[in-house]
This record gives structure tokens, sequence and C-alpha cells, in this order.
């Protein structure tokens, strides 16, 4: 795996020559191993030396949330329940669960590419950190906390504590970075503000966020109460917990992180692959999960790609949102 900047500013021929790689990798991985790609590739006369390349993904078809659904709990290991180090469930309705398990190779990577997120939204060695979270704690919360330990950070437990009180623990640590959902930094900005304080005194420097709809919006009201940048990240419960993407400081897209996840955009009602530039829905392929990769997942979310320089100087291609 490489680190960091090493990564982030790979040349364009370099990350596909690495992204083919990977993808033989898997293909072959979830052929022997995984019943509900093997059958499907069977099904498509498709065995994986037909797949030479990325181009060669159209051949095969998408994976859903209802794949994971109908295979919940271990349907789509491609090993033993035994090689598994870490499960999470997610409970996506009243009536749907699925899950994602990791092996402890995985788990090293989630924390790298957690690390990385971290790094582009300002977090180093001289950072405090925190994840704050209302209700029960979130795929996103592991990798977040393991990730800036990894970067040096100093870390506070995360919490789920309400108003003043997670104010204070703000304020008399001197937490610099925070992970928190939109939600919980307006309300908390909003009872700051009814005990007569003003949230742009603490002393935070970054506020990270998980994407939403309509995030420019919130992120833009967030920012103008604590007078911070406000840094999106992505991941999804189904296929990560988090590290798909993040935003640098310039704050104009999320880059992916696409030696671990190939992005594709398709067309949502013919499924077919779209170029560069034309905006449709994100779908990714896992490259380095061991215990369920996933091939083709189609994400949901609507945007396009755009393979220009960002000026932070990261080569990843990045997804833009709307």
């Amino acid at each position: 795996m490489f680190w960091n900047q090493q990564v982030e500013t790979l040349p364009r021929t370099d990350m596909a020559t690495w992204q083919n790689h990977k993808l033989n990798k898997v293909i072959e991985r979830v052929y022997e191993k995984s019943l509900l790609y093997s059958r499907r590739m069977e099904d498509r006369d498709l065995q994986p030396e037909k797949i030479k390349g990325v181009e060669d993904l159209v051949k095969l078809p998408f994976t859903t949330r209802q794949d994971l659904a109908d295979n919940y709990p271990y349907g789509m290991l491609t090993m033993p329940v035994s090689g598994v180090a870490y499960i999470h469930s997610n409970q996506s309705s009243k009536t749907t669960l699925t899950s994602m398990s990791y092996t402890n190779n995985d788990l090293v990577m989630w924390t790298e590419l957690m690390s990385r997120l971290l790094v582009a939204g300002g977090v180093n060695q001289t950072s405090v950190f925190q994840v704050a979270m209302n209700g029960r704690s979130c795929p996103e919360s592991f990798g977040l906390y393991n990730g800036a330990r990894q970067l040096n950070a100093t870390v506070l437990p995360i919490t789920g504590e309400e108003g003043i009180k997670q104010a204070k623990v703000l304020q008399d640590f001197g937490v610099t970075g925070v992970f928190t959902t939109p939600e919980y930094m307006l309300k908390l900005s909003q009872e700051m503000r009814e005990k007569g304080m003003e949230p742009a005194e603490l002393p935070l420097q970054t506020i990270f966020c998980n994407i939403q709809p309509g995030g420019e919006m919130v992120c833009e009201k967030i920012q103008k109460e604590y007078q911070v940048q406000v840094v999106e990240i992505y991941g999804m419960d189904d296929i990560f917990g988090m590290g798909i993407g993040g935003e640098c400081h310039y704050l104009d897209g999320l880059h992916l992180q696409e030696d671990c996840f190939y992005p594709e955009i398709i067309e949502p009602l013919s499924g077919e692959a779209l170029p560069v530039g034309e905006r449709g829905e994100l779908v990714l392929t896992s490259l380095t999960l061991e215990a369920m990769p996933l091939i083709r997942y189609r994400t949901g979310i609507q945007g396009y790609l755009d393979d220009g320089e960002c000026p932070c100087g990261r080569t990843l291609i990045r997804f833009k949102k709307g």
C-alpha cells in the first residue's frame, strides 16, 4: 500500500496500471470464492481472464444494497468467518439489514485511508482531534479514531455529549479538529448562543462532516457559525465505513481514493457507462478489500468525475456532486 502524498500525487498512467493489477486480483478472488459473483459471471460466460482491466468492468453486472441484504450476514464473504477481524451491521430500514466484514489487512487499509483524508483537511501531529456523534457509534467513528491516532494527533474519546457539555470539552481540551454530523454542529451552535457563548470562540480549526444532500448550503451555514473550514468526507456503511473520498482545503470536489475504489459514472436508468465530465450515478468497485470485495456497487449518489488538476497537487480524480 502506498502512503499519503506518494499515492495522492501518483501520475495518472501509474494509477491506471495499479488499478488494472488490483482489479485482476479481486476478480480472481470473487470468481473463486464468492457464490454470488461466480454465478453471475458464469451466467455471462465470463472467466477472470476475460476481464483484463478496468475498461472491461462494463461486462460485469452491478451490485446493489439489495444484494447485501439478500446475502446478510455472511453470504458475500470470500473466506471463512474465522478470517474476519471486524464486522459492522447497518439497518437501512425497519426491515432491511446489511453488514460489512473486514480482515486485519482491511482494517489497516481503512486506517490509512482515513488518515489521508484527515491530512487533506489539515490534521497533523500538533492537532487535537475528536469524533463527536449523537446516538449509537457509527462505522466512520472507528476508522477516524484510528486514522487520527496513526497521524500521532492527540485523540479524545469518541463522544456524544449534549450541548454545553460538548462545547466545554472542545474548549477545555483545545480540540482543533472534529468529525461530526452537520445537524449536531448546528444544534450545538444554537445551544451555545442560548447560553451567551460564541461558537467562533472555540479552538476549532477544521470541522469534518459526512456528505449529505444539499450539503453545500449546510456547510456554509456551519462555516458561518464557527468561522472555520468545513470539510466533507464520504463513505458508505455498505461498502466501507468511511474513507472513499474527501475534500482538500480548496473544497473543489471529493478526491476519490481510487487506488482502493475504482469509480465509474453511469446513466441511472440504462446503466450505460458515461465518460469523465458527464453527470450520472457513482458506481464503485473495491480493489483491495479481502473479506467482502464489492464489484460495481451502485451508490445512488449523483454527480460527475473531474480529472483536471487540483491546486493542492493531488492527482486523484475528483467527484463533484449535483
